[in-house]
């Protein structure tokens, strides 16, 4: 712990808010200059020019861009993401209310991920030119070549509408199921608190076919690094050395699996981002209502305080993951640890 280079810690800290500013600044000038106008977009379809004059000022589209972004930079220093233009809610509070699912549905997707893809790519380099590796390939190269949202409805297909062993993907609870009360926006866990067993079961069987079909989609990637980082250190003259000193496979195997932990953790940071487009895909898929598929629609709609808050909130998200995975890192393996000091 003493040899931790804090100094490149805490530059790590002062990038974020430079990363952020970077960031929002992004994307209200990518969208105020795509050409498009949103004040028609909330006039509505058949509007006259005159209405969507008067959808401009009321919106504040009418002034300069540069008076447009010194506001909305002083709306960020306040906390203040702005208002929704068609729900006419603080874009804070629609976020709020919605990201929990999407964290849920991120996590337990990444950890079917990891899961599967670091037992393929382990067991592919354990038996490496074998069978057991041959399938795993297959397999691999099966997922990499199918986008998420196929397998999703061929696995709806199979297990809904063929086999009838999970439920219809009609969002959070069947149409029948009575929601538990509201605490985060996430069936699944706001069941837990208040008791409602039937509620849990219900949406625990609603989450397992988004988060296993978008999990399995992401394991190939851990699949393909696990094998590759699993197979230099079992070929190291380390693992040589610990054979033949007549270690059991079982120890020879969990050892150099630990090794391997640095660019596996260096994936879940870079598998992030795909998390985020990922999300919005399950979402509409599965008529779920998170942050990423309410990004999908506000896009749609031109609904501009919307995108901005939350292309800065994925973007802070990401940025502040990828810190505490390199802080992470830092802290299991010596060797990069040495190389930043």
């Amino acid at each position: 712990m003493r040899r931790i280079p804090v100094k490149m810690i805490a530059g790590r800290l002062i990038a974020i808010p430079v990363s952020l500013f970077a960031v929002a600044s992004l994307a209200f000038w990518m969208i105020r200059l795509s050409g498009t106008n949103a004040a028609s977009s909330v006039a509505g379809e058949y509007a006259t020019p005159e209405a969507i004059a008067q959808t401009e000022r009321q919106l504040g589209l009418d002034r300069g861009l540069w008076d447009q972004y010194a506001s909305f930079l002083g709306g960020l220093l306040r906390g203040d993401l702005g208002t929704s233009y068609f729900t006419r809610q603080p874009v804070a509070e629609e976020l709020a209310a919605r990201l929990p699912l999407d964290a849920t549905l991120g996590v337990l997707a990444l950890a079917v991920a990891v899961a599967a893809g670091v037992a393929l790519g382990a067991v592919g380099a354990w038996y490496r030119a074998a069978w057991p590796d041959r399938a795993g390939r297959s397999v691999v190269a099966l997922l990499q070549s199918v986008p998420e949202f196929v397998f999703a409805l061929v696995l709806i297909y199979v297990l809904f509408f063929h086999l009838r062993l999970l439920p219809a993907p009609v969002g959070q609870l069947a149409l029948d199921q009575a929601a538990p009360p509201r605490i985060t926006g996430v069936a699944v866990l706001d069941a837990v608190p208040a008791g409602d067993w039937a509620a849990f079961r219900a949406a625990a069987a609603q989450l397992v076919l988004p988060v296993v079909s978008f999990g399995l989609v992401l394991s190939a990637v851990f699949a393909k690094v696990t094998r590759s980082a699993f197979g230099s250190v079992l070929a190291s003259p380390q693992v040589e050395y610990a054979r033949a000193l007549g270690l059991p496979p079982r120890r020879v195997f969990l050892s150099a699996l630990t090794v391997s932990r640095t660019a596996i953790l260096t994936t879940v940071a870079i598998v992030s981002g795909a998390l985020i487009g990922g999300n919005a895909i399950m979402q509409k898929i599965f008529s779920l209502d998170g942050a990423a598929a309410f990004g999908v629609d506000s896009i749609l709609k031109l609904d501009l305080p919307v995108v901005q808050g939350l292309v800065l909130v994925f973007g802070g998200i990401t940025v502040v993951l990828f810190l505490l995975i390199d802080i992470l890192i830092l802290l299991l393996d010596p060797r990069v640890r040495a190389a930043s000091s």
